[in-house]
């Protein structure tokens, strides 16, 4: 028994470092490499799930590339102010937005909570406690939970979103590559920020520094698809100009 468990410990950590080397595994070729069933590997993907390393979908998994939101509400407080403060400057007389899920965009909240004449539209859980105690319109697009960050996502949430039309979309990211492209974990966080993007008549990114420079597994867009990005990176002069040519106006 006692070699069994380390044997499965093994394997586990097989998993991860391939992970970190290809960005995804699938249940199917885990079971050839590891000449075990594919219900061995779904019990190692759903144990390495439930300790917060991988995420998993149909038939495979990915490494996890998002912070659990309890860590992300103490990380970079002062640079999530920062942005949701100039963030806030864009509003003029924007009718309906969307806050995309994410704690600087909970910051945001907290500011434009008491707006009496803003229909704010989210996903996430978090951001919605906020907006429940103000004046300002809520409305929250449903679906399954994705516990670790407290949002919705999916098919059903996708379909919802459908339905809107934002003035302004204020989103995030937890990925920015070196060529500014934006990338996510999972495909189902794919399909809803290009919904978001759809019916937004503006799109605006907040990230802060720490954001740049990852790549993660699926790529959402190129950062030509908003219109402003605020964050508190400081871009070269080269850089700025490669953002001014995309037609990205930085804050």
């Amino acid at each position: 028994m006692r070699r069994e468990k380390i044997l499965l410990g093994e394997r586990q950590q097989i998993i991860l470092s391939i992970l970190e080397k290809d960005g995804s595994v699938s249940v199917d070729d885990l079971a050839r490499q590891f000449s075990v069933s594919g219900m061995t590997i779904r019990r190692d993907l759903k144990y390495l799930e439930a300790k917060n390393r991988i995420e998993r979908f149909h038939g495979g998994a990915v490494l996890r590339d998002e912070v659990l939101y309890q860590e992300k509400e103490i990380q970079n407080i002062e640079a999530k102010k920062f942005i949701a403060k100039k963030a806030l400057e864009l509003l003029d007389d924007a009718k309906v937005i969307f806050l995309d899920a994410g704690t600087t965009n909970r910051e945001l909240a907290f500011l434009l909570k008491d707006r009496e004449t803003l229909s704010v539209v989210t996903t996430d859980l978090m951001i919605a406690g906020v907006l429940q105690s103000g004046t300002a319109r809520l409305f929250f697009c449903g679906g399954e939970i994705q516990k670790s960050t407290g949002s919705a996502l999916g098919s059903y949430t996708v379909n919802q979103l459908k339905d809107y039309s934002f003035d302004i979309a204020f989103l995030g990211a937890s990925s920015i590559n070196s060529k500014l492209e934006l990338s996510t974990p999972t495909m189902e966080k794919v399909a809803l920020k290009k919904t978001i993007l759809e019916q937004s008549k503006k799109a605006v990114l907040l990230a802060d520094e720490s954001k740049f420079e990852k790549q993660a597994m699926m790529t959402i867009c190129g950062i030509q698809e908003f219109d402003v990005l605020i964050t508190d990176k400081t871009f070269s002069e080269k850089e700025k100009k490669e953002l001014e040519k995309k037609g990205v106006e930085l804050r």
